[in-house]
């Protein structure tokens, strides 16, 4: 099996227009802090009850925001009815303990702000970045969103929010428009800094409020604005968060929409993003992708992203022998650790 160095790759894909796809590789290439732990095991420590672990069950054990609004909207039903009365019920202290889970996540296991990042870490990953017309991402913490905005020059890529038309002074920023031809930059399982509220998907704003995005994150849930991402377990109950979402699914139906080719960086395209994986498979725009390994390519997990691969090129041949058409899915591997996405002159 041929390992390319990633400068080969970008030989190879000066032609065109090409995007990127990356998963938690990216961060925890740039901090160890973004190795998550999980959030479930953190809730049951710290004392989710039975019943609210039947819930986490029912939805999916990292099903985080679903679990939430079921708590706090049972226990409104509840309420209602004269089953509870007031605040005191056992299905708002489950909330409570969830949030808290939440906000002591977001507090320890991300950077509080964009100055922990080195200058020089976020320019190499501004020069990563730039050759891609569309930049995709599995990951829902910030740091994607601090590279991007500390170009000098602005933000390259477009995000689809806005001010809100009808209320331009508003603290946050709305999801008001599908970005065309711009180049684009999309959370394909949600971000920390996006809420749904009043019926509409936002994104919290440190420019509009001049308060970090962490501390808007903490803020934002004490008022029961959880944020939108999706962390299951399985490739099916994530595909069904997606598909509740109109800003989800168009996500990932503009992954399944782009033409040319596709480098896959720091992700692993296993089982339980075979949603992602289907994507790019079904996808007979594209020609070539690009999927880098990390370390030894016989490791477990090389060869879970080999077999998700193959599994990908299997699905394009099913496509492509029912229409002459459409053209078979080439793969071609190269090694991740000579992309040097963050740097010699961040990495001290």
């Amino acid at each position: 099996m041929e390992i390319l160095d990633y400068s080969a790759v970008m030989e190879r894909v000066r032609a065109g227009r090409y995007h990127l796809l990356i998963g938690n590789g990216f961060s925890i290439g740039c901090d160890p802090i973004f190795t998550y732990r999980s959030l479930y095991s953190a809730a049951v420590d710290a004392g989710l009850s039975a019943r609210a672990q039947a819930v986490f069950e029912r939805l999916g054990t990292n099903n985080f925001e679903g679990v939430m609004r079921l708590l706090d909207d049972s226990h409104w039903v509840a309420t209602v009815y004269g089953l509870v009365s007031g605040d005191n019920s056992e299905m708002l202290g489950d909330l409570e303990v969830v949030k808290k889970t939440l906000v002591e996540a977001v507090a320890g296991s991300h950077l509080e702000h964009t100055g922990l990042v080195p200058d020089g870490k976020k320019a190499a990953a501004r020069r990563f970045l730039a050759p891609y017309h569309n930049v995709f991402t599995t990951n829902y913490d910030l740091l994607l969103y601090w590279v991007v905005m500390s170009e000098p020059d602005g933000p390259p890529y477009e995000d689809g929010f806005r001010a809100d038309p009808d209320d331009p002074d508003t603290p946050y920023l709305i999801f008001s428009e599908r970005l065309g031809d711009s180049k684009g930059l999309f959370y394909l399982h949600g971000a920390l800094h996006l809420y749904l509220a009043g019926g509409e998907l936002r994104k919290h704003s440190w420019i509009r409020t001049g308060r970090r995005l962490t501390e808007l994150i903490r803020g934002g849930l004490a008022e029961r604005q959880y944020p939108l991402f999706v962390a299951e377990g399985s490739s099916e109950k994530k595909l069904e968060q997606i598909n509740t979402s109109g800003y989800l699914s168009y996500c990932l139906g503009k992954l399944g929409r782009v033409q040319n080719r596709v480098v896959v960086y720091g992700h692993g395209l296993g089982l339980s993003d075979r949603h992602v994986a289907y994507a790019i498979a079904e996808n007979t725009d594209l020609r070539e992708v690009f999927v880098g390994l990390f370390g030894d390519p016989g490791s477990p997990q090389n060869q879970e992203t080999r077999a998700a691969v193959e599994a990908m090129v299997n699905r394009r041949g099913k496509i492509t022998a029912r229409s002459r058409r459409k053209w078979p899915l080439e793969v071609r591997f190269f090694d991740s650790a000579t992309t040097d996405v963050w740097g010699e002159a961040g990495a001290t």
